[in-house]
């Protein structure tokens, strides 16, 4: 028999987590040293995150979401390439750790299967499809696969979702590093001036006001204060696509959720605005931040509505499939950049969509989003109505936000719907239960 039948069952992921480390070890050492100035951090970084996942499979999603803003704050790089590579580089080593422990017949890998994965892979044979045929009529091939990953990343995170969340012990560690980190990444630039997104505040913010609804004592006190951070960050986020997202969010919650809700939202807007105020007053950080944020508000839409205007048009040629991924109309006059090349993009998601795809892909999209956010609604109560009521502002969102790094979080929110939906338990801080 084997040699592995000798190490008891529950030793063997950890046991071939320490060869990995020790095999991959020495080539990270290498290359950080080979590799100039930040970036020989990287292959580190990637060794540490590799044997993280192969024995907390859970902390893929938190480490690539926050990690990954992390880890640009840290290098002190913008550049969205960079970022999206980093994205791409989480979900690979995540994957990799996941058949590491399939190899090690971990038997607490078992997927959880919804009903929406069929339209998930769906979605991504028609971006390939959709890939295919962009290159086919001559596209660029970069063009090609920006629009490629745009697409792609939504079923990318949805089945790493399901894949890694596989029950509700999971669900809560997963969710407790999150918040952890998100709230420290708030809580330091809080007082910095400057865009920051508020995306990792906006997602936290609505499960947790939740969550606290349903706890007592000094845990309700220490979520009142993550909350009232998460609001406060949101509120000067500087991005009127996650203010949006926020907004809709909380409406319904308002609309949906229950008397302990309302009364939540209630608190958390009066503990972020008294947050704002009182620091604003001691903070010249914190005040530059509020100004620059009021600026952002009175900016106009600028280019977006003409590029979107092009995307229109495009779709209007290519109503049913779309003119293929990557298209991109060439020598274009936009009253901000005058003459340039517009798309694949267009800054705006659903126009990009329609653009590329056409009806085919706004079908394959909304399918397995809208779904799960009509099970929600129906529930009308816990942590699934928060997930669906996310998932309601960053479709609202999207059509006035065009892809950076990825609508990845149109994957996840439909993913933890369904799961949460699924395993609605006792357990308020997991599954958002009934008390």
């Amino acid at each position: 028999m084997s040699g592995l039948l000798l190490v008891p069952r529950k030793l063997i992921v950890p046991a071939s987590a320490a060869c990995l480390a020790a095999a991959l070890g020495s080539a990270g050492v290498l290359s950080a040293e080979v590799l100039p100035g930040r970036l020989g951090i990287l292959p580190a970084a990637a060794l540490v995150c590799l044997v993280t996942f192969v024995l907390w499979p859970w902390a893929v999603l938190p480490v690539g979401i926050v990690g990954g803003v992390a880890a640009t704050e840290a290098l002190g790089t913008s550049d969205v390439t960079f970022i999206t590579v980093l994205h791409i580089g989480v979900l690979a080593i995540g994957c990799l750790a996941l058949l590491v422990r399939r190899a090690a017949s971990a038997v607490d890998d078992r997927p959880r299967r919804t009903t929406m994965d069929r339209a998930m892979a769906l979605l991504a044979v028609i971006a390939l499809a959709g890939a295919l045929f962009g290159l086919a009529r001559g596209h660029a091939l970069h063009q090609v696969l920006i629009a490629a990953y745009h697409l792609g990343v939504i079923p990318a995170y949805f089945f790493v979702t399901t894949r890694t969340l596989t029950n509700a012990r999971r669900m809560r560690a997963a969710a407790v590093l999150y918040v952890t980190g998100a709230a420290a990444l708030a809580a330091v630039e809080l007082t910095m001036p400057g865009r920051h997104g508020g995306l990792l505040s906006v997602l936290a913010l609505v499960p947790l006001l939740v969550v606290a609804g349903r706890t007592r004592g000094w845990r309700r006190v220490g979520l009142g204060a993550l909350i009232t951070l998460f609001a406060a960050d949101t509120a000067v986020a500087g991005y009127r696509a996650m203010w949006l997202a926020a907004g809709v969010g909380l409406l319904v919650l308002l609309v949906r959720g229950t008397r302990r809700v309302r009364l939540s939202v209630a608190l958390a807007a009066v503990g972020a605005t008294t947050l704002v105020v009182c620091g604003a007053a001691v903070s010249a950080g914190l005040r530059a931040r509020i100004l620059l944020s009021g600026e952002h508000l009175d900016e106009t839409a600028g280019y977006r509505a003409p590029e979107a205007m092009v995307g229109l048009r495009v779709f209007a040629d290519w109503p049913l499939t779309g003119a293929g991924l990557g298209q991109t109309t060439r020598d274009v006059y936009l009253p901000t950049f005058k003459i340039t090349d517009v798309g694949p993009t267009y800054h705006v998601f659903w126009v990009m969509v329609l653009a590329n795809l056409g009806l085919v892909g706004l079908i394959a999209v909304l399918w397995p989003l809208l779904r799960p956010l009509r099970a929600a609604l129906a529930l009308g109560e816990g942590v699934p109505l928060a997930f669906g009521a996310l998932l309601c502002g960053f479709l609202a969102a999207a059509a006035f936000a065009g892809p950076t790094d990825g609508h990845w979080e149109l994957g996840v929110l439909p993913a933890l719907t369904l799961l949460t939906t699924r395993t609605w338990t006792t357990d308020p801080l997991t599954t958002g239960g009934r008390p």
